[in-house]
């Protein structure tokens, strides 16, 4: 077995979907606007809106968002996977600016979640890419790549919550931070990171076994 057909490796040639042709690989050689494009535009435009509604921190956190739905473009493997990623991106951002996490507790940690989700497949797909995360020849090794995503995905949960401290320190002081607040995101940040982990692992599993 080659690199190339590891359960990690990069995937088969993408064909035409309803958002356009798929590139062949994570980049494409030449950029060609997609229906997909309109999110990534929606998320752009609402840098400064997020300004004149919240303030420079809520810009700021659109301009991670629209960073992200950018990620999402080369890295996702398909424009499905490209949209969703970057509908789970734009809510999260925009739930954030208008306050609603803190007026409807538990959407804070199902878009926590899915927002885990969305990130650690895309890190996934970075490291995929670029070789650094080595394909899988059998199911042990398989199931130690599983491991190392999901850690990888609960890492990126901890970064986030020393991300809100940080803000809630030295930014602004109406950040939402507390122990049953970061204790809530880093499960649903786990759980996410789980899912990520069984999605990527999903699409191409290992033909041998130990």
């Amino acid at each position: 077995m080659t690199d190339a057909d590891g359960p990690w490796a990069a995937g088969p040639p993408r064909t035409a979907t309803p958002f356009g042709k798929e590139p062949v690989g994570a980049y494409e050689q030449t950029f060609v606007p997609h229906l997909g494009d309109a999110v990534r535009l929606a998320a752009l435009l609402a840098i400064p809106a997020a300004w004149v509604i919240s303030g420079p921190l809520s810009a700021l956190t659109m301009l991670l968002v629209s960073g992200g739905t950018w990620v999402s473009r080369y890295y996702s493997r398909t424009r499905t996977e490209d949209l969703a990623s970057q509908i789970v991106l734009l809510l999260g951002g925009a739930f954030s600016v208008l306050g609603t996490y803190k007026a409807i507790g538990w959407v804070d940690l199902v878009v926590h979640g899915l927002m885990l989700v969305i990130l650690t497949k895309l890190l996934t797909n970075m490291l995929v890419h670029h070789e650094m995360l080595p394909p899988a020849s059998n199911r042990r090794q398989a199931a130690g790549i599983l491991l190392a995503v999901t850690s990888m995905g609960v890492l990126l949960a901890v970064l986030w919550e020393i991300g809100e401290w940080f803000g809630h320190t030295f930014i602004n002081p109406e950040v939402g931070v507390g122990y049953d607040d970061t204790l809530g995101d880093l499960a649903a940040g786990l759980l996410g990171a789980l899912a990520a982990a069984f999605w990527s692992h999903g699409t191409a599993r290992p033909s041998g076994s130990a």
